[in-house]
């Protein structure tokens, strides 16, 4: 979560559970929810709209609390029509899922269980003339744009040059970006069927929203909020309170973290892990120890009276959103660019890609730059949580970045 202004490996992790996947081939539960998933790839693989109520019917619990968090901003869908119309306008508009189904975690207990597995999305750009009429118009809108000071202006048409204006040779081009899914399900019916899902796309150099740079992104977040306010079931208590605020308090943002610290907080007797907004997962109580050890710069604030919790057999799983802040001076961003700029002379990239890489992290610096060394940056968080020796202790947390910007060049394709 510090690592604002570098560029991660865009290759999706492999993710391993050797202890659980070797158990999981013969479990029957296990391959029941692995075809639930195996259905949802298929799903939106076909993209038949005509028979998407028949495949939200069978793949989601319709009731009111059946929820999805798209990678976008305010992409919270609460209530069964809701997640109908994300999954449509998945269909329609999105580029191509395509989910890890051989690497998949899942894990259970009695009728709920939860999963994680990566994945891609497959985006296309071609050169027409539509599409530079199109990011003119854009240019032109930013450069009207009151809410703006001259230099942010400037900065940003940069940074949107230096992705979008680049020699490339084919005239049409496709692009694999990194795609996470977690969710929960449960056994209804006696059949297994989606309660929750997140999908997430790590960010790119910097979080696509931040508060500094446009009140509109404020806005969504608050916008966001008052969905929850909508929702009539929620099982949030003054337990699962207390165990967020320990994450926001003990965890992100210190120094130091010791193991014993992680245990107190994670499950021992289970493989917890994390799925961070970059593009890093980590499985196991040293790296999540690590994950938090690296991330001290930062300042969590979840919103907990619009956070939403559900709860069976023991197992409640939680969404909220919130606000991650960190202070980064001109000069600490640009040496941290530089290092960056040092590691591409030894990467394996060819020259002209190294150059476009180079021009892309330098654009980038300039416009977040040019607003100032306050980040404020709106955040995601699902967890699933059970309860161990009497005390609530985390299985996984997925932290996301709402996903803005659909640039060519923003990520490295693979």
């Amino acid at each position: 979560m510090d690592n604002f202004g570098v560029q991660y490996s865009n290759k999706p992790p492999r993710i391993t559970f050797e202890k659980y996947n070797t158990l999981q081939k013969h479990n029957k539960e296990i391959s029941e929810i692995k075809e639930v998933l195996c259905r949802l790839q298929a799903g939106y693989t076909k993209r038949d709209i005509e028979k998407i109520d028949d495949f939200v019917k069978e793949l989601f619990i319709m009731k009111d609390d059946t929820c999805i968090i798209g990678t976008g901003t305010g992409e919270l869908f609460l209530g069964i029509d809701q997640v109908k119309t994300l999954i449509k306008n998945d269909w329609e508009y999105w580029g191509d899922v395509n989910l890890d189904l051989e690497n998949v975690h899942i894990d259970y207990k009695n009728e709920v269980a939860w999963v994680a597995t990566t994945g891609t999305i497959r985006y296309t750009f071609e050169d027409t003339q539509e599409k530079y009429d199109n990011y003119l118009n854009f240019i032109k809108n930013k450069i009207e744009n009151p809410e703006f000071t001259p230099k942010q202006k400037i900065t940003f048409i940069n940074w949107v040059l230096a992705l979008t204006y680049h020699q490339r040779l084919e005239k049409k081009r496709e692009y694999l970006w990194s795609l996470r899914l977690s969710g929960v399900l449960l056994k209804y019916d006696n059949k297994w069927k989606f309660s929750h899902i997140q999908f997430s796309m790590p960010k790119a150099n910097f979080p696509d929203e931040r508060f500094e740079n446009s009140k509109e992104y404020l806005e969504s977040y608050n916008k966001q909020n008052e969905i929850v306010d909508k929702y009539l079931d929620n099982q949030i208590d003054i337990e699962v309170k207390s165990l967020m605020i320990s994450l926001e308090k003990e965890l992100v943002g210190q120094k130091d973290i010791s193991r014993e610290l992680v245990n107190k907080y994670f499950v021992t007797e289970n493989i917890p892990y994390i799925i961070g907004p970059d593009n890093q997962w980590c499985i196991g109580i040293d790296q999540i120890k690590e994950f938090f050890s690296v991330n001290n710069n930062s300042i969590l604030s979840l919103d907990l009276e619009h956070a939403i919790a559900s709860n069976q057999s023991g197992i409640t799983w939680f969404t909220a959103c919130g606000i991650l802040k960190q202070n980064l001076t001109e000069d600490e961003l640009s040496a941290r660019v530089l290092g960056e700029i040092e590691s591409l002379f030894q990467s394996d990239l060819t020259s002209k890609e190294k150059l476009f890489a180079i021009h892309r992290s330098v654009a980038y610096v300039l416009k977040e730059s040019a607003t100032g060394q306050d980040y404020t940056c709106p955040i995601r968080l699902t967890a699933v949580i059970s309860k161990y020796m009497e005390r609530l202790v985390f299985q996984q947390i997925h932290f996301s970045f709402p996903f803005y910007w659909i640039f060519e060049g923003k990520m490295d394709s693979f």
